[in-house]
């Protein structure tokens, strides 16, 4: 079941802690993301040596990228606007258009002259470092006296090579100044180029590679969600049903102490009387359907047993009419009776089914229950100094967890009414990061439960087994999703503001945590998750404070 914290929808409050193996190969798996260029990596050849040269240029370029970013993600309550087009200081033409389902698509033209800007910035950053004997200058690039020719140089590097860092310059030259145009409402990091990278190779296809043409290609981004409440949030009710009262916390505790005493208890072989209520016997189960004539019909699949262990105690044979047809049969008895299904059995097909079974007894065994002594108290329930004081504390342990169960209970109603009336077309990118974060925990809880190898994690974290979690629980992520996003928008409404120092002190626990593990972490992206968590649990505050509850009566089927 979700945690009653509204998951964060960037990443969940948990992912503080350092990545787990199972994390690390769930990230593997994901979708190639745009690179600070925006560019698709698959798309991209790969560089050899030579594309060295470009490292102050790229460098340069993932600064200017990352202003198009904004430090945090926050809901918007405005829609995005319409078609537009801007002239960027470097004289791109870039418009922009709805692409429909909360994205934006802009059209960007390079013009041929920033191109050549582009090309000679290359061209001054392969001579920086590529050695052709007979042009080992001095000084190197613009200033260099001596530059190697233009074919010798394309030759030695490689005309493809050359031309992708000419297209590679030319992106980190444009993209920055274009992502600005929607910096203010895009989703961090949903930005990629849809152009496949060597379309535009045709721009540096003139002599020596040199630019011939604008260039021009498409970037898709996701635009934050428009958000709306359809209702008003401050007049939010809700009703709750009580895990338990007192009647049915003495009933579990009695349950608790009467199972834990028969744990305590030793089996005996029983050859001298019939069944009672608590045997356990061996016992060979036939079940056939009666026909409308009361004849034999054919056999119900699933319910045949042989050598069957049937426990007798405790409400664990739910039939209703089995045990009391049994009750009494001794060791090679066999015995055939009817009995009709509930229209509420699980398996669908035998419900208000007539059937016949028959049963033979091949093993009994009653049980042997230890004395009710101090010394048991201390077994069954740790720290207890009497039979008394155990059964008391038994009682008090499932009082506090009916209390933990009830606010948690709470917690979840707040959120799901709050989520009703949260209208937003939620994006696909915030879709898919979320349920990766939740399969990614999902493989964590196992890998800590069952101690998988490294070659079941790396199967099980696989793209198919991945995606198909995201087709199979899409309905489940996307309420996640719409939860994380109402308790955002209410942030906003109510003005929850995280203190510095509440803030200061998350940042620290991670820290810690990370630093136990011995893993790395970035400082800032802790203050942003740490500064998401802290938002849910005051708007999870506020909802309790603010919304009306109704605890109905608890129910036992």
């Amino acid at each position: 079941a979700p945690s009653a914290r509204p998951p964060n929808r960037r990443t969940p409050p948990r992912s503080l802690a350092p990545r787990s193996n199972a994390r690390a190969m769930l990230a593997a798996t994901a979708a190639p993301r745009a690179t600070p260029l925006g560019t698709n990596a698959r798309s991209r050849p790969k560089t050899s040596n030579a594309r060295k040269s470009s490292s102050r240029v790229a460098e340069r370029a993932t600064k200017g990228a990352a202003t198009t970013r904004r430090a945090r993600r926050s809901v918007l309550t405005r829609a995005v606007s319409g078609a537009e087009t801007v002239t960027t200081k470097s004289g791109c033409v870039v418009d922009k258009e709805d692409a429909g389902d909360g994205a934006v698509k802009l059209t960007v033209r390079v013009p041929e002259a920033l191109l050549q800007k582009c090309y000679d910035n290359v061209v001054d950053g392969f001579n920086d470092t590529v050695t052709v004997p007979g042009f080992n200058a001095s000084k190197k690039g613009s200033k260099a006296s001596t530059k190697i020719p233009m074919q010798l140089l394309i030759n030695h590097v490689g005309k493809k090579e050359f031309q992708s860092a000419c297209v590679e310059e030319a992106l980190q030259n444009s993209l920055p100044e274009a992502m600005e145009l929607v910096a203010a409402t895009a989703l961090q990091d949903s930005e990629r180029i849809t152009t496949h990278f060597m379309d535009m190779f045709s721009s540096f296809a003139g002599v020596h590679s040199a630019p011939c043409e604008d260039m021009k290609y498409e970037v898709m981004v996701e635009m934050e969600p428009t958000v709306a409440f359809t209702g008003d949030h401050k007049s939010l009710s809700v009703k709750v049903q009580s895990p338990g009262d007192d009647a049915t916390a003495q009933y579990d505790a009695d349950k608790f102490w009467n199972d834990a005493l028969k744990d305590q208890s030793t089996l005996r072989v029983v050859t001298d009387r019939g069944l009672v209520s608590g045997d356990a016997a061996v016992v060979d189960i036939e079940a056939v359907r009666v026909n409308d004539d009361g004849t034999d019909g054919a056999a119900l699949q699933g319910m045949q047993q042989k050598a069957f262990q049937l426990d007798t105690d405790g409400g664990n044979i739910k039939l209703p009419g089995l045990l009391e047809n049994i009750v009494g049969m001794e060791v090679g008895d066999k015995k055939s009776f009817e009995i009709v299904f509930p229209g509420d059995w699980p398996q669908e097909y035998v419900r208000n089914v007539k059937a016949k079974f028959t049963v033979t007894v091949s093993e009994l065994f009653g049980r042997e229950f230890p004395k009710e002594t101090d010394a048991l108290a201390e077994k069954i329930f740790p720290g207890s100094t009497s039979i008394a004081d155990a059964k008391a504390k038994i009682l008090d342990s499932i009082t506090a967890k009916y209390e933990y169960d009830l606010e948690r209970a709470i917690d979840e109603a707040c959120v799901d009414a709050l989520a009703d009336i949260c209208d937003v077309k939620i994006p696909k990118s915030l879709i898919e990061e979320q349920g990766r974060n939740m399969y990614s925990e999902q493989l964590l809880a196992m890998q800590v439960k069952q101690k998988l190898a490294p070659k079941q994690l790396e199967q099980l974290a696989s793209a198919k087994m991945v995606n198909e979690y995201l087709t199979k629980q899409k309905d489940e992520i996307e309420r996640v999703c719409r939860r994380t996003i109402a308790c955002e928008h209410l942030a906003k409404l109510e003005n929850l503001e995280v203190t510095g120092e509440a803030l200061y002190e998350e940042v620290e626990k991670a820290k810690l945590e990370f630093e136990e593990f011995g893993t790395e972490y970035n400082e800032n992206q802790l203050y942003l998750q740490a500064q998401d968590a802290l938002e849910g649990k005051l708007a999870f505050k506020w909802l309790k404070e603010n919304c009306k509850v109704e605890i109905l009566p608890a129910s036992r089927d």
